[in-house]
């Protein structure tokens, strides 16, 4: 009877430790994806952070939940723009025919699909804070995007002190300082009653995007594309502008999950005669290689070329319907360039705009993508062709004569010359033992 109660008594206990289980695990259990396809916005993931953690985070200015508020690293070097947003908001109340209160109320549905749009669970972010936090933010960048980058106002600390544009080009791309861009469409259209065109239409927020980030745009020549089906935020609208005018291989050429070919770098593909020419497309995707001809569109380099590309990158790792076209160009260029000799024989053709030291152009390119996955390389049958040419023996013996003996108009003279000379001679030659075997009779 004893051991009969022990084991109901073990019965029993084992009974509420699984209920208690039960009930804890039950409480976890999400009914809803914690990814849903519309998240857009993401924190960089550490493994790519870690290679260069100042090319992801804000410097004077943050835009959405992730740098600002408790959980944020908001703090004195945001102080005075948090300043400017305010004025910024009072500024442009002052100049339309809405309230306060009415941009509140116009916006006031979109905090559930905002929400959405964040990787992040923002569960600490009251409705109220996270309204707040649309609108100073939305109306701050609104303005700022309606005054233009060459705005000239002694009062706004902006335009007044010099470098603040150039932090703020850095800070206004970076994939977690972003807001959703209806958010963004919907505060403009409310707020847009002036600002007219001598054709007297509003200028629509893409193409005042467009303008603002004229300086640190790559594509010169192609800065107003069609407008893409569907925009997701800031980052986005660049890297449309960017991808937009590049005709992809076809699809056969481009295979999913297999690692992307390399080809040799520059100084040894010009070895083996290989040519480099500057593109002239203005994509600086639109590479293209054709009877031992490398054409490559020139990337100039500025202060926000490097940030600029790794959150472009960090964007198509982290979004399910950003293909890897920027990741591509990136895994392509690094392929080319291994040492500062790469870099030089590239701005001799005039491909870069180097203002860095050739050594950290080099650099940048090397670790540029390192710890990212490539899928669907855009350049596998570029490389494949590449490859085919530098195998040839007759190719690199071509390149080698032309490298060695024909580079310069003064060497192609002597070796003509030289040819001359030698024919003469060997003439000489056989005329004289002709002369020597069969004497003149």
């Amino acid at each position: 009877m004893e051991s009969k109660r022990q084991i109901n008594e073990v019965d029993d206990s084992l009974s509420v430790l699984i209920d208690e289980l039960r009930n804890s695990i039950e409480r976890r259990l999400l009914s809803e994806t914690p990814m849903p396809a519309t998240r857009c916005i993401f924190k960089v993931p550490d493994k790519i952070r870690l290679k260069k953690p100042q090319a992801y985070e804000p410097d004077i200015v943050s835009i959405g939940p992730y740098h600002s508020g408790p959980n944020g690293n908001s703090g004195n070097k945001f102080r005075l723009m948090e300043n400017v947003k305010h004025w910024y908001l009072h500024c442009l109340l002052s100049r339309v025919n809405i309230t306060l209160a009415g941009l509140i109320l116009g916006v006031m549905d979109l905090d559930k699909r905002a929400r959405d749009y964040y990787a992040e669970p923002l569960d600490h972010l009251k409705k109220k804070d996270f309204l707040d936090m649309m609108v100073l933010d939305g109306c701050f960048l609104i303005e700022l995007f309606r005054k233009g980058p060459h705005h000239s106002d002694i009062n706004d600390p902006v335009y007044s002190v010099s470098c603040t544009m150039e932090y703020l080009y850095h800070d206004l791309i970076l994939l977690e300082n972003q807001l959703p861009w209806f958010v963004l469409e919907r505060l403009y259209n409310l707020t847009a009653v002036e600002n007219t065109t001598r054709q007297g239409n509003a200028p629509s927020l893409f193409d005042l995007v467009l303008t603002f980030f004229t300086k640190i745009i790559p594509n010169k020549r192609v800065l107003r594309p069609k407008r893409p089906h569907k925009i997701l935020h800031i980052l986005d609208v660049i890297r449309a502008v960017i991808v937009a005018p590049f005709e992809a291989p076809p699809k056969e050429e481009r295979k999913d999950r297999e690692l992307p070919q390399t080809i040799p770098n520059v100084t040894t593909l010009s070895k083996a005669g290989i040519q480099f020419q500057k593109g002239s497309s203005g994509c600086i995707l639109d590479i293209n290689f054709k009877n031992g001809v490398f054409t490559i569109p020139p990337l100039p380099f500025d202060e926000t070329t490097e940030p600029l590309f790794r959150n472009l990158i960090a964007f198509e790792q982290c979004h399910h319907k950003r293909r890897h076209k920027i990741t591509s160009y990136a895994v392509l260029m690094e392929s080319c360039i291994d040492s500062s000799k790469d870099i030089d024989l590239l701005c001799d053709r005039q491909i870069l705009g180097n203002w860095l030291s050739a050594q950290d152009a080099a650099q940048f390119f090397n670790l540029l993508y390192n710890d990212t996955t490539v899928d669907g390389f855009y350049y596998q049958g570029l490389c494949a062709k590449v490859n085919e040419y530098y195998n040839s023996k007759w190719n690199k013996w071509m390149g080698m004569l032309w490298r060695d003996y024909l580079d310069t108009p003064w060497t192609i003279i002597s070796l003509i010359a030289a040819f001359i000379l030698l024919v003469l001679t060997t003439l000489q030659t056989v005329y004289t033992m002709n002369q020597y075997y069969h004497p003149p009779k």
